[in-house]
């Protein structure tokens, strides 16, 4: 399965990308790989329909890069990664415009 194989929603596109990229402004870098303002990149995240094309060929770039990187490296001063040592999927304060009101 690719690694954005099993996003449905912008919703489930957010999740997968905050639970890769912790404590990073991660929708910067999706904006800037889809030539996109951050706020049509945040409204398609709000979403519960599939994001454009565009930002999920970027979204899915992000996290092949990513598996690239990690694969088989330890993080910073500890062990190799494995399944159970994953980040959670949560959403990261630069999000705050995902939070219903």
């Amino acid at each position: 399965m690719a690694a954005i194989d099993h996003i449905g929603t912008g919703r489930d596109l957010a999740l997968t990308l905050a639970g890769r990229f912790p404590h990073q402004d991660w929708v910067a870098e999706l904006a800037e790989r889809t030539h996109k303002s951050r706020d049509f990149v945040e409204w398609h995240l709000q979403e519960d329909m599939a994001p454009p094309d565009d930002v999920l060929a970027a979204a899915g770039d992000m996290l092949r890069e990513q598996d690239d990187d990690q694969d088989g490296a330890a993080p910073e001063g500890g062990k190799p990664r494995t399944g159970d040592h994953l980040p959670v999927a949560d959403l990261p304060g630069n999000l705050g415009k995902l939070s219903k009101e």
